[in-house]
């Protein structure tokens, strides 16, 4: 257990962090929308996280996220590394997956319900979102992908 000043310690560390891009038949990508628990508050962003200790990689890492953020479920397998945009921030795509889009689950760690609302949205629908920091060049990447393969 970490005594009080020992959280300090690390602040500011960089930690992996693992997204999934999930494209579906109609060239949507999903987003969620961050709720008023967070500091981002009404900011729009693809699904993923920090990868824990416990995650045997950081695609693990990702598609627990996944699951956490949204109740969808994928393989690693499954995954196609789309980029790193920011030191420790990985992308990956995914055209399949299974399950419903639940985003009121609350995270296994704190309780709290993190999202509020999320959409299937194509690529110029996401461009014109004020209020996101979502890599447009990896979408269009990802959708360059799944129209190739």
């Amino acid at each position: 257990m970490k005594t009080k000043w020992q959280q300090y310690l690390s602040e500011g560390e960089l930690s992996a962090v693992g997204i999934v891009v999930c494209l579906d038949e109609n060239s949507n990508f999903l987003i969620i929308r961050r709720s008023n628990i967070d500091e981002r508050s009404g900011q729009w962003t693809i699904p993923g996280g920090h990868i824990d200790e416990d995650d045997r990689s950081i695609e693990a890492g990702a598609v627990r996220e996944l699951d956490e953020e949204t109740n969808l479920m994928c393989n690693t397998r499954d995954l196609i590394y789309l980029g790193e945009p920011k030191p420790q921030k990985y992308y990956f795509l995914t055209k399949k997956w299974t399950g419903s889009v639940i985003i009121d689950k609350p995270n296994p760690e704190t309780g709290l319900i993190e999202h509020d609302d999320y959409k299937w949205a194509s690529i110029e629908e996401i461009k014109d979102i004020a209020n996101s920091e979502i890599p447009i060049y990896l979408l269009e990447q990802a959708l360059e992908m799944f129209n190739n393969v």
